[in-house]
């Protein structure tokens, strides 16, 4: 590498480079919702709370809220990182690549629904795990992490496939046990078990599963730049992912168990995405967050090798994808 790559690379990767791009993911958000690009998403698979997109009726009020807990996200990942050495480096540039690709999906990034909850949800699951690795006396972490599941459930019940990926992340923290399986059971079940119990809300009729047929969706043109944006995170996902794991094996069983774990996150959420597609877009924010930290961890990797112009053409590739929803007409049909 040249020294002026060096000098580039630095300034990517610099505090002061992550602070201007978050400004410029909150700039984008706010100029989408003034031009009136948000379009509207109906959170439609409750079984007992509302809806999150129903929890703020006002637009602007929805907006600032979704922009604080997006900034809430990107701090966890951030004291993630710090706290277990995830990336093995203190840039925090993983994090304001996570909140300018948010903001590349307006329609995600400006208002309050379940995608934004599920990202701030799992994160804190994750951290509360990382915590407890090869550590047995953790039946009340366990519990904890299952009971906000379960809680989440209750507002979207596709919370629900999280459960699994949760138990497959106990055995990859290492204590996976019949104690620990009770307590992520009971930790599931205690939220509903509240509500119904003390008749704080009347009992759910069977949930009614929607099913889009994907013509359906692509025939609507407003959707392409969102769909692309979900094209685009799951394929860079993928790559980057496949080409951090080759490094990670080299790695100690700690740090194998938590790259494991963002893996396992990344790609059961970008299958999820795929299959459930008539609800894509509440899988969002969590699938950004997920391979925002695969690409962190591949800048990382490859600081010396000209890395910086993988992720440079991924952020011009979104910053097209922003444009291109600007420049679409937008509908209620999301």
């Amino acid at each position: 590498m040249t020294r002026k790559e060096l000098n580039l690379t630095k300034v990517l990767r610099s505090r002061g480079m992550a602070v201007l791009i978050a400004l410029a993911a909150i700039f984008m958000t706010y100029r989408a919702f003034i031009l009136g690009k948000i379009g509207s998403i109906d959170d439609f698979h409750t079984i007992a709370l509302p809806t999150p997109s129903q929890w703020i009726a006002n637009p602007m009020e929805s907006l600032w809220l979704n922009i604080i807990v997006i900034a809430t996200v990107s701090a966890l990942m951030i004291f993630i990182n710090r706290t277990f050495n995830l990336l093995r480096t203190t840039s925090v540039f993983f994090a304001a690549y996570f909140a300018f690709t948010m903001a590349c999906v307006p329609t995600v990034a400006g208002q309050f629904g379940a995608s934004s909850l599920l990202a701030l949800i799992v994160m804190t699951g994750v951290m509360l795990m990382y915590s407890i690795y090869s550590l047995h006396a953790s039946c009340r972490r366990v519990f904890l992490i299952f009971f906000l599941i379960g809680l989440g459930q209750l507002t979207e019940y596709t919370f629900a496939l999280y459960f699994p990926v949760f138990l497959v992340a106990l055995k990859q923290m290492r204590i996976f046990s019949f104690k620990k399986i009770i307590a992520s059971i009971l930790g599931y079940i205690t939220p509903p078990w509240i509500l119904w119990g003390f008749n704080l809300v009347s009992l759910p009729e069977m949930p009614q599963f929607r099913f889009t047929p994907p013509d359906e969706l692509l025939a609507a043109t407003e959707l392409y730049p969102m769909l692309a944006a979900v094209a685009l995170t799951i394929v860079t996902g993928f790559f980057l992912g496949s080409f951090n794991l080759l490094k990670i094996i080299g790695f100690n069983a700690q740090a194998r168990a938590f790259n494991g774990l963002i893996t396992i996150l990344s790609a059961t959420t970008g299958i999820f995405a795929i299959v459930n597609f008539s609800n894509i877009a509440f899988y969002i924010t969590l699938l950004n967050a997920c391979v925002a930290i695969q690409v962190g961890h591949f800048f990382r990797l490859t600081v010396m090798k000209r890395g910086y112009i993988v992720v440079l053409i991924l952020m011009m590739c979104y910053l097209a994808i922003y444009l291109w929803t600007i420049l679409t007409p937008i509908s209620d049909l999301l």
